[in-house]
């Protein structure tokens, strides 16, 4: 098994998707991805959730094209149309960026209690 490392960042109304989504075809290693809240001020609301850290590289590609995505989850018997895996994918950020320089990147800050 390869891994490499990705930083995924999901719009806040796309997150419980993604969540679903990931752990359907990454199995465990999927659970538990976007808890972490980010936001333009680093105060609630939470626009974005990010995850970033190693994943299998056969993931990887899943999350780096609609088409692979959209053959994935038919193969695995998920219902989410090639449609919604363009769409999921061209609203969402997914690069091999450090988590703060995607954060960066996209103008955007971790959400803290302090901040709020």
């Amino acid at each position: 098994m390869t891994y490499v490392h990705r930083c995924l960042i999901v719009p806040a109304a796309l997150a419980p998707q993604a969540r679903t989504l990931c752990e359907q075809l990454a199995g465990s290693p999927g659970g538990g991805m976007f808890t972490t809240g980010l936001s333009a001020s680093g105060a609630e609301p939470v626009t974005h959730f990010i995850s970033s850290g190693l994943i299998e590289d056969k993931f990887a590609a899943v999350l780096g094209d609609p088409a692979v995505m959209a053959g994935a989850c038919a193969q695995a018997g998920i219902n989410f149309s090639p449609a919604a895996c363009q769409a999921l994918l061209s609203a969402s950020d997914v690069s091999d960026d450090a988590p703060f320089v995607a954060m960066g990147r996209l103008g955007l800050k971790l959400v803290s209690a302090a901040a709020a």
